[in-house]
């Protein structure tokens, strides 16, 4: 007696079952495409924000001190 797990079950039905879940499992793949998509452009921008404050902090830190100096 064979003894087979679920997910290898379910990955035989996914493989060998109709057009139709073919066409959906190319749907959520798409799917996890753009959402991944969209979360790496987020992480992206988020870390070109930070970037951009640290410069902003410097630029304010150095006029701040030429007023202080003079």
């Amino acid at each position: 007696m064979e003894n087979t797990s679920l997910s290898g079950d379910v990955w035989n039905n996914v493989t060998t079952s109709s057009p139709t879940t073919h066409y959906l499992a190319q749907i959520r793949d798409l799917a996890l495409k753009v959402v991944y998509i969209i979360i790496g452009t987020v992480g992206v921008l988020d870390n070109l924000f930070v970037i951009l404050v640290f410069a902003l902090f410097i630029k304010i830190t150095d006029k701040v001190s030429d007023v202080l100096n003079s």
